[in-house]
This record gives C-alpha cells, structure tokens and sequence, in this order.
C-alpha cells in the first residue's frame, strides 16, 4: 500500500495539541517504494565562517549547526496509516517509534500522530504537500562497506541514497554508534563532535548540473555537488555501484553501494552522468 506515498514531500505546517499551526525548518521526505529518507534543516540555520565546514569548527561553535534532523530507512504502510522504520538517524534513539495513521485532504497528505514534546508525550498534525511530478522513475542504494584502496582497511558505515525522479537524499553516518545507543539529551565537548560526524543532503540532477546539493546540514556543501571530490569516479558492477575518489589526506577511497530498489536500467543516460564533475 505504499505505492500513493511515492515522491517528494514537502512539510507545510506541524501543530501540537491545541496550539497554532507552524513552520520552522525546511523538511522534505522522499519516499521510494519501501525505502525513505527524511531531512529536517531549520529555517534560521547559520552561516559557516569563510573557509570552514562542520568537520574543522571549533567545538564552541557547534550546536547552532546541530539543530537539524534527519533520518532514513523504510516504511510500513496501509491507506490510513504508516511507520517510519529509521535504521540510519541523526539522534538515534531505538525505543523510538515513529509512525501516524494518515489521509488525504485533496493532494496533501495529513499525518497525525504522538511524540515527545519535552518531558510529556503530545498529538501533532503534519501536513504534507506533493512536490514532485516523475515518480516512475526510482533507485535506492544502501552502502555495503568503504574500502581504503592505499592501506586496504575496510569499515562499514551507515549510507543510504534515494532517489526519485529528479530528486535526491543521500544520508551518510559513520559515528560507527552501537546499536542500543540513546542520544543524550545534552550534549558536549568530544561527543559533541562525533554526534555531528554526520551528512544529510538534498538535491536534483537534471540537465547539465549532475547531483546539486541545494540543502544540506553543512553550509559548505550547498551548491556543490556529490563528485565534488578529488579524483572521482564512478561504474556499475552489475547490481553494483563503486564510487572512487582521493581523500584530503591523499588515500585512495571506494564505497560500494548495494541496490535496494530500481525501476529501469540502472546504466541509463541519468546515472552515467555519476562520472562526470571530475
């Protein structure tokens, strides 16, 4: 029953219990199939010093930029109701269920559920309005391991790309957490900055401009683009997808990315682009 949820959505409003209606961030949900990926970015957020990105800033300037979300995985879902399984999140919390019976008001989606509003559990309404027009047209990659080609170390973190039409969220998290870990609900110092070992972006491919980021919890990678990397370079293996590029610190890296869901060939004209921004 998931098939009405696919494509781009776009939050107009979320309401508490009796309260007014608001919007105070940027939220997209791109929902494939059975995968989804959600990103949160507030409307205030901040500015980046010139020259900086979130991995070299001071530990002082921090949580101004930590005030995003996002989240990703797939989903249970009837006519009227859906969960929000999350195997990749920002602030990982695995008691945390996520999910609201839904219904449509003419294209908008209303989702009505329960959450935790500081200390005390309350009803919210959401409303979500349609952004994009080619649904037919789906790949989802989950990341299967990165491989350090100069020392030939292996790790495996967490990534998942979705991909609908023209539009794209690509979650990546390798903070390498364990699995029964609870974000606090303060955080400082050194856990602070692991916390924010973290890239949520959003974008579109289309015409000349392949992979645009045009929102994304760091400031530094809005209008850059996802082979905005040294070296870069891209092929299909059969079902899958190696990108390759060289670090800053001068080793040669690969991830290997694992189809979870396509329509149509996964080597047409729209991902062969993957190689080119070099």
């Amino acid at each position: 029953m998931s098939a009405q949820y696919i494509g781009l959505w776009k939050r107009e409003s979320i309401q508490w219990a009796d309260t007014f209606p608001y919007e105070d961030s940027i939220v997209f949900w791109l929902q494939a199939e059975r995968y989804f990926a959600d990103i949160r970015i507030p409307l205030n957020q901040p500015c980046l010093p010139p020259q900086k990105s979130l991995s070299n800033l001071d530990l002082s300037e921090l949580p101004k930029f930590a005030k995003f979300n996002a989240f990703a995985g797939t989903i249970d879902a009837t006519e009227s109701w859906i969960r929000w399984n999350r195997t990749i999140d920002f602030k990982p919390d695995p008691s945390r269920i996520d999910q609201g019976s839904v219904h449509f008001e003419g294209e908008n989606l209303i989702e009505i559920g329960e959450s935790e509003l500081g200390d005390e559990i309350q009803q919210y309404l959401e409303i979500w309005v349609p952004q994009s027009q080619d649904v037919s047209d789906r790949l989802v990659l989950e990341l299967a391991q990165e491989l350090n080609t100069t020392t030939q170390s292996v790790t495996y973190p967490k990534a998942l790309w979705i991909i609908v039409g023209e539009h794209f969220i690509r979650l990546y998290d390798d903070r390498f957490y364990p699995p029964d870990f609870v974000t606090p609900s303060e955080v400082s110092g050194s856990a602070l900055k692991r916390l924010m070992q973290f890239h949520a972006d959003y974008g579109k491919h289309y015409g000349d401009i392949p992979w645009e980021i045009i929102l994304s919890n760091d400031p530094s990678r809005i209008g850059t683009t996802l082979q905005a990397k040294a070296n870069y370079h891209a092929q299909w293996l059969d079902n899958l997808l190696i990108e390759s590029w060289t670090a800053s610190t001068g080793e040669a890296i690969e991830h290997h990315w694992n189809v979870r869901e396509s329509t149509g060939d996964l080597q047409s004209s729209r991902l062969t682009f993957l190689a080119r921004g070099q």
